[in-house]
């Protein structure tokens, strides 16, 4: 038996800033959607475009009822983007895809203390 690999072909996704209020104050995600499935539906995501290649099953969230990859979330007090440099990727996103994700909007993570 032989095993094919195969390349994952990138997509394009709209990294979009998710903002919400929470008991504490005003949270944020940094998201990513696949542009096929924004523009299939009546939500409108405004955000920026990036090309990414990403396996299937990243999608764990829904953000109005539509699969999202929930990629870093703000660690700082105040509104999400008054923060720029207080941004740390969530379990199971590499460091890499959340850099991608973060960077047309400026923001950076926070060094781990791993």
């Amino acid at each position: 038996m032989q095993i094919l690999k195969r390349s994952i072909k990138p997509e394009t996704y709209i990294s979009f800033l998710y903002v919400y209020q929470t008991t504490w104050g005003t949270a944020g995600d940094i998201c990513l959607v696949r542009e096929s499935v924004a523009n299939s539906g009546q939500s409108k995501f405004v955000g920026h475009k990036i090309k990414l290649a990403l396996p299937k099953g990243m999608e764990r969230d829904r953000v109005a009822n539509f699969p999202v990859i929930k990629v870093a979330g703000n660690v700082g007090d105040g509104h999400p983007k008054d923060c720029p440099f207080e941004w740390e990727a969530y379990e199971g996103v590499d460091r890499e895809i959340a850099i991608a994700a973060l960077k047309p909007w400026g923001f950076k993570l926070i060094e781990s203390t791993d």
